[in-house]
Protein backbone atom coordinates (compact mmCIF):
# COMPACT_ATOMS: atom_id res chain seq x y z
CA UNK A 1 0.00 0.00 0.00
CA UNK A 2 2.88 2.39 0.73
CA UNK A 3 4.02 2.14 -2.90
CA UNK A 4 0.56 3.15 -4.09
CA UNK A 5 0.44 6.10 -1.66
CA UNK A 6 3.89 7.23 -2.77
CA UNK A 7 2.96 7.01 -6.45
CA UNK A 8 -0.24 9.02 -5.97
CA UNK A 9 1.57 11.68 -3.89
CA UNK A 10 4.32 12.04 -6.49
CA UNK A 11 1.79 12.35 -9.29
CA UNK A 12 -0.32 14.93 -7.42
CA UNK A 13 2.79 17.01 -6.77
CA UNK A 14 2.97 17.76 -10.49
CA UNK A 15 -0.60 17.34 -11.78
CA UNK A 16 -4.17 17.99 -10.64
CA UNK A 17 -5.24 14.35 -10.71
CA UNK A 18 -3.95 10.81 -10.59
CA UNK A 19 -5.94 7.95 -12.09
CA UNK A 20 -5.45 4.51 -10.58
CA UNK A 21 -6.77 1.36 -12.20
CA UNK A 22 -8.20 -1.84 -10.80
CA UNK A 23 -4.95 -3.75 -11.05
CA UNK A 24 -3.28 -1.13 -8.81
CA UNK A 25 -6.09 -1.12 -6.24
CA UNK A 26 -6.59 -4.87 -6.04
CA UNK A 27 -3.76 -5.54 -3.53
CA UNK A 28 -5.13 -2.97 -1.06
CA UNK A 29 -8.88 -3.11 -1.76
CA UNK A 30 -9.75 -6.59 -3.14
CA UNK A 31 -12.80 -6.37 -5.37
CA UNK A 32 -14.00 -9.92 -4.86
CA UNK A 33 -13.75 -9.84 -1.06
CA UNK A 34 -15.89 -6.72 -0.50
CA UNK A 35 -19.31 -5.66 -1.80
CA UNK A 36 -19.06 -2.75 -4.23
CA UNK A 37 -20.56 -0.16 -1.85
CA UNK A 38 -18.23 -1.10 1.00
CA UNK A 39 -15.21 -1.12 -1.33
CA UNK A 40 -16.09 2.38 -2.57
CA UNK A 41 -16.43 3.60 1.05
CA UNK A 42 -13.02 2.12 1.87
CA UNK A 43 -11.48 3.84 -1.16
CA UNK A 44 -13.04 7.15 -0.04
CA UNK A 45 -11.65 6.66 3.49
CA UNK A 46 -8.22 5.82 2.06
CA UNK A 47 -8.33 9.04 0.03
CA UNK A 48 -9.51 11.18 2.95
CA UNK A 49 -6.85 9.73 5.27
CA UNK A 50 -4.19 10.85 2.78
CA UNK A 51 -5.65 14.32 2.15
CA UNK A 52 -7.20 13.49 -1.22
CA UNK A 53 -10.63 13.37 -2.80
CA UNK A 54 -11.52 10.29 -4.84
CA UNK A 55 -13.91 9.79 -7.71
CA UNK A 56 -14.75 6.14 -8.31
CA UNK A 57 -15.52 5.60 -12.00
CA UNK A 58 -16.57 2.64 -14.14
CA UNK A 59 -17.92 0.67 -11.13
CA UNK A 60 -14.61 0.37 -9.34
CA UNK A 61 -12.40 -0.17 -12.36
CA UNK A 62 -10.87 3.28 -12.16
CA UNK A 63 -10.39 5.83 -9.38
CA UNK A 64 -9.24 9.40 -9.85
CA UNK A 65 -7.53 11.04 -6.87
CA UNK A 66 -7.21 14.80 -6.43
CA UNK A 67 -5.89 16.95 -3.63
CA UNK A 68 -8.75 17.60 -1.23
CA UNK A 69 -10.12 21.12 -1.21
CA UNK A 70 -9.29 23.03 1.94
CA UNK A 71 -12.31 24.06 3.97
Amino acid sequence: MQNLIKRIRERLATTKACTVFESDLEPVRPREKLPREKREREIQLFAKKNGWAATVLDPGIRVTFRKAALA
